[in-house]
């Protein structure tokens, strides 16, 4: 027994062929393994590509607006009459107190000359007053501010289709109103006394041509008197209407005041 499983060990069987390379396989393999590799990472690329893209042209939200200013209500201070005022004069002087702080938003002290009729017989119906504010930056300021029935228009103010002659003014625009009304809003150089015009805007006005024939206006000459500085409490250098910083309403701030309805004539 001993010599037959010697020899039987000793026996060498060939293997039956496999029909395939073995290392060929295995280089497949791992080639494959190479290329799978690439694609899922060349697809991860791709991916991450587009997303930036998708990123990049979403439009950014729009950034908020920067806050509106807010300024403490102005100390309006309304000097007394001189004499009994009407209630017209009264209902004028009650609606221009609580427009104007719209109108200068950030004034810190208005003073308001009362309403006076200015046209005595010959056009009783013409009422003005004086303004005079302190701005959100300390300067002082000042406008004339007028109310004119339909005598005082017919009598004393120049018709709105000789509202601007070549000479009148730096700057004289017509514009019309959808109501059939019209705003003139002038500029003007007038320069020192005594000297001829500098080519600076001295001063602005509007007037409103309303449809019933009555009219307000604005004239701004921007500076103060020594007497509007003293209400206001500023020092007397401020006074004079050349130190003022030239107009202080702007053409929306005068449309506005000429063209509000609550001013009455009647």
């Amino acid at each position: 027994m001993t010599d037959l499983e010697t020899r039987l060990r000793e026996v060498s069987l060939a293997e039956p062929p496999l029909g395939f390379d073995p290392d060929d396989v295995v280089t497949k393999a791992a080639k494959r393994v190479r290329n799978r590799r690439a694609t899922v990472a060349t697809v991860v690329v791709t991916l991450g590509i587009a997303g930036a893209a998708v990123v990049a042209l979403r439009p950014s939200p729009p950034q908020p607006a920067p806050p509106a200013a807010t300024y403490l209500p102005p100390v309006i201070v309304v000097k007394p009459p001189q004499q009994p005022q009407t209630p017209l004069e009264q209902r004028n002087m009650a609606h221009l107190k609580e427009v104007l702080p719209t109108v200068i938003p950030g004034a810190r002290k208005i003073v308001i000359d009362s309403f006076f009729t200015l046209g005595g017989e010959l056009h009783p119906d013409e009422m003005g007053t004086t303004v005079s504010f302190v701005d959100h930056e300390g300067k002082g300021h000042s406008f004339n501010f007028g109310v004119m029935g339909k005598l005082t228009v017919a009598r004393n103010t120049r018709p709105v289709a000789e509202a601007c002659p070549p000479e009148a003014s730096m700057r004289c625009d017509k514009i019309p109103r959808p109501d059939g009304s019209t705003v003139v809003i002038t500029e003007y150089s007038e320069g020192l006394p005594g000297r001829p015009p500098t080519g600076k805007v001295d001063g602005r006005g509007a007037v409103h041509y309303r449809a019933d024939g009555t009219a307000a206006d604005v004239d701004d000459m921007g500076g103060l008197s020594v007497m509007a500085a003293a209400d206001l409490g500023l020092p007397a250098d401020a006074a004079g209407f050349r130190t003022g910083g030239g107009p202080s309403l702007d053409d929306r701030q005068l449309i506005a005041l000429v063209t509000d309805p609550g001013f009455a004539t009647q």
